[in-house]
């Protein structure tokens, strides 16, 4: 309800429309009981189909089970009467919204935007009541009716859709607060924090348990369910007591991965629980189980079969490249501190510095399908087994991950299907992530890689006549970070942009789309409050930790040689001697620095996964074999500067002499704080304690209680057996910042649903590196081509429409493409899923326009490497055809 200081936000028109639409569900238009039995009514004539065959429905269960006078039965009965009240109410507010909804998309054939997503969310949880009543009907009346597990069922729906009632009354009010505009973003001083002042706490334990991925395809929906799951149960392992063993939580994680798959309630809870109080820790860890050594060697085996993927290490040495002819310098500059300074006609291109310092390699991963003349680490090819030319165009990737975790590694499996399919290198850039390394950092990186690109096109096979930069979520928004940083400082463009669900306004201003999030299992309200925060404003405590690691790291550069000079031997990398030679098995044992490409200033490291054999001639002394694989990425290990004291041996013998004296046996009963004094007296008169091999006993006071005997053994092993199944059973409540310890909380219906609202106690720069909607409309009407995929279910979808219509409004060419019924991050799913399957082949279509394949020279080039060509056997190869 909105009180009178809310009032003056909104017309009384409004208001009056707003209140109405909370008193519909309370209206007696709904069918009564009446000592027992329900007056059937006819269904309201405003319903729109689905409404009214849910409605029907709704009614008929009502009356059938009013006849039932058991505690499940009345509930059943009580659900469908209370269902019914918020089906009407449904039906009003999305005709409501349904009226001005079209305002606010892209344009007719491109239909889309967060009001219409809302549409899509309660006409499938419609579709989903209406599939539990078809299963209720069929099933009431046999022998085998579970009525307990229906009427959970049915109460689960009821209450979902009373939920989403509150989302789209929330609708109504950003609707008031954009009318004027036309913008999905709400104008003016408004913030998220108002609009969830205005309404009801939304329950969102509804969202994550029985009907969990309900407004998602019945693939999709499997594949939800398990991560919600896997989550739930790896947060019972992450989240115990320190001195468990590894046995103790994996026996509690197999324990309550059956609880949660069987208690849907309880996995709503606990998902809610860490939505709500889990850590950015937390959030990065269970993302990085991906990055798992299993999971490492997952794409080699069902992914595309490609001929190169190679992880580079860049060293941190400055770079020069070329100015464009037609840059003109920009009266507005960014504050950057990687702002470079250069003469007419070059840039020079300096490390990146920030948070972390500089010196501090970057590391890129280059995957290509076939073998190409000049690629970093082919080595020299004779005869018959020459390499193809170069392709013309390359593809820059940036992977997704929240800006806080993730790798090239975890995106490689679609990866693989799009080298295939594109038949061109693609050079994806493993950025340093928050909370350690926060905005600016990951963008310098980037931008750097992409700059590293442009001088060394030779390295990776390609003669660049045509640069894509592409990414998913976090590295879409790198991707026009990067451009922006071209046109700002005057190096070439790329040719091309595709963005798959980019968040491109990172800031708390409230648009429809985003209240999804509320409902997202992979991208949690609490999860994408806490990753914008890590990345653009993080804490004080991690500024100056990273202020104390660049001085420690300057101090171990500005030494003696003598004192690092061993440093050196730590590189984990293999050097190159020339970019002409091929690479050299052995190194110097005592050449203090590594040599380098002489133009690439790179370096590249591999482990053998799955080894490609090239050909071996007589007198070619070329030691570089080209691998399909590496398991792991580069780990980048910074020196560790103790200033610990050395441990003083007399103090550590002493401290071993007085726990060997003092220690009691385990089998022993300690003196309590009771008996103490009396023990101390005993010991002042003169009393011995007596000791035995076969009995210990321990003088408290007149009487000795023995120990050692049958009795207490049996005793002792009991509790040993009681105490290891509750810590391998128990679970742990995940308790926010201000909460100290850590409590058993297996009554959990205790914890109660908060606002939303106070996630929001932190700001965020007004930085167009950071949020590309800011922008000038100078440099936005120098982006080039631009794709957008989006997904109607996706919480930055408002993200893409709005920028979509601003770079039309400057008269660039833009294509905005809306996926039904995929979540945020579906790339990542392509093996698990159909529809995310045929999603990425959607990504393979772009990209292919924006690279502009020409099929006469891919001909050319088969007819070329006929022996380098393999048919891929993987389930991803059928890419390729498309």
């Amino acid at each position: 309800m909105i009180d009178a200081a809310s009032a003056e936000r909104g017309s009384p028109q409004f208001i009056a429309l707003f209140n109405d639409n909370l008193k519909l569900g309370h209206d007696d238009d709904g069918p009564q009981a009446v000592n027992g039995k329900d007056t059937h009514q006819h269904v309201p004539a405003d319903l729109e189909a689905a409404y009214g065959t849910l409605y029907a429905a709704c009614q008929d269960h009502a009356a059938f089970f009013a006849r039932d006078h058991t505690e499940f039965g009345q509930r059943l009965h009580a659900a469908h009467i209370a269902w019914q009240d918020f089906i009407v109410l449904a039906n009003r507010l999305v005709q409501q919204i349904a009226a001005f909804a079209h305002e606010y998309d892209f344009d007719e054939q491109t239909p889309g935007n967060g009001y219409r997503s809302f549409i899509y969310v309660t006409n499938a949880c419609i579709a989903h009541g209406i599939s539990i009543c078809q299963q209720l009907t069929a099933t009431r009346s046999t022998i085998f009716f579970r009525k307990k597990f229906y009427m959970k069922e049915v109460e689960a729906c009821s209450q979902l859709l009373s939920s989403l009632c509150t989302c789209l009354q929330y609708l109504l009010i950003l609707r008031q607060w954009s009318a004027s505009t036309g913008d999905l973003f709400a104008c003016g001083n408004h913030t998220a924090e108002q609009l969830f002042e205005l309404g009801d706490t939304i329950n969102q334990y509804c969202f994550y348990g029985r009907c969990l991925g309900f407004q998602y395809g019945d693939s999709i929906r499997g594949v939800l369910r398990f991560l919600g799951i896997s989550m739930a149960s790896y947060s019972e392992s992450y989240y115990s007591q320190e001195d468990d063993g590894p046995i103790v939580k994996t026996t509690r994680s197999l324990w309550t991965s059956g609880k949660y798959l069987m208690n849907p309630e309880l996995r709503a809870r606990r998902i809610v629980n860490i939505s709500q109080n889990a850590k950015i820790d937390f959030c990065k860890s269970f993302w990085f189980l991906a990055e798992s050594e299993m999971m490492h060697k997952l794409p080699s085996i069902v992914g595309s079969s490609i001929k190169v993927n190679r992880l580079i290490e860049l060293p941190a040495e400055p770079l020069k490249l070329p100015r464009r002819k037609d840059f003109k310098a920009s009266e507005n500059l960014s504050s950057d501190v990687n702002q470079n300074q250069g003469d007419g006609d070059f840039v020079e291109i300096p490390v990146p510095s920030a948070h972390l310092g500089p010196g501090l390699p970057v590391f890129v991963r280059l995957l290509s399908a076939r073998r190409r003349a000049g690629m970093l680490g082919e080595g020299r090819y004779r005869g018959w087994h020459k390499p193809i030319p170069p392709s013309p165009s390359i593809l820059f990737h940036c992977h997704g991950g929240g800006f806080v975790a993730q790798s090239s590694k975890s995106h490689e499996l679609y990866l693989r299907d799009w080298a295939v399919a594109l038949d061109c290198p693609i050079l994806s850039v493993d950025y340093s992530l928050a909370p350690e390394a926060p905005f600016p950092r990951a963008l310098q990186e980037v931008y750097y890689a992409y700059c590293w690109l442009l001088n060394n096109t030779e390295l990776l096979g390609t003669t660049a006549e045509r640069i894509v930069c592409a990414g998913d979520s976090a590295g879409a928004n790198l991707s026009i970070g990067v451009a922006l940083k071209c046109i700002e400082q005057g190096v070439r463009v790329p040719d091309g942009l595709f963005l798959a669900y980019c968040p491109t306004l990172v800031s708390f201003v409230p648009s429809p789309a985003r209240l999804l999030c509320l409902m997202d299992p992979l991208l949690p309200f609490g999860f994408m409050m806490r990753c914008l925060r890590a990345y653009a404003a993080p804490a004080q405590e991690t500024l100056q930790q990273n202020a104390k690691q660049v001085e420690d790291a300057a101090q171990i550069r500005n030494a003696p040689k003598s004192n690092v000079g061993s440093l050196n031997s730590s590189r984990r990398t293999s050097m190159a001697r020339s970019p002409l030679s091929p690479l050299e098995a052995s190194m110097e044992p005592d050449d203090e620095s590594s040599d380098t490409f002489a133009s690439a200033s790179a370096s590249y490291h591999s482990q053998t996964v799955e080894r490609t054999d090239l050909p071996h001639t007589e007198g070619d002394n070329s030691s570089c074999v080209s691998f399909e694989d590496d398991s792991q990425p580069i780990v980048h290990y910074p020196i560790e500067i103790s200033a610990d004291p050395p441990k003083d041996t007399a103090s550590a013998a002493y401290i071993d002499n007085f726990l060997d004296k003092y220690l009691i046996d385990t089998a022993t009963m300690e003196v309590t704080e009771e008996t103490a004094p009396e023990a101390a007296q005993a010991q002042a008169n003169g009393h011995a304690k007596i000791s035995s091999d076969d009995d210990i006993l321990v003088e408290t006071g007149r009487d000795l209680v023995a120990i050692d005997t049958l009795q207490g053994r049996l005793q002792e092993a009991v509790n040993n057996i009681t105490n290891t199944l509750t810590r391998c059973t128990q679970s742990y409540e995940i308790h926010g910042s201000n909460v100290m310890g850590q409590q058993d909380v297996r009554n959990m219906d205790a914890l109660i649903a908060r606002s939303p609202s106070e996630e929001f106690a932190f700001d965020v720069p007004k930085d167009p590196f950071l949020s590309p909607y800011w922008a000038s409309d100078e440099w936005l009407s120098q982006l080039p081509k631009t794709k957008i995929l989006t997904l109607n279910m996706d919480p930055c979808l408002d993200d893409c429409v709005m920028f979509a219509k601003k770079l039309k409004r400057l008269g660039r060419q833009v294509d905005l493409e809306i996926l039904e019924g995929l979540p945020h991050g579906f790339l990542n799913f392509t093996m698990l899923s159909n529809e995310a399957m045929e999603g990425s082949k959607k990504c393979i279509k772009s990209l292919q326009t924006l690279l502009q394949t020409d099929s006469k020279l891919k001909n050319i080039d088969k007819g070329n490497s006929m022996d380098d060509e393999e048919e891929s056997s993987s389930p991803s190869a059928s890419l390729a055809a498309s």
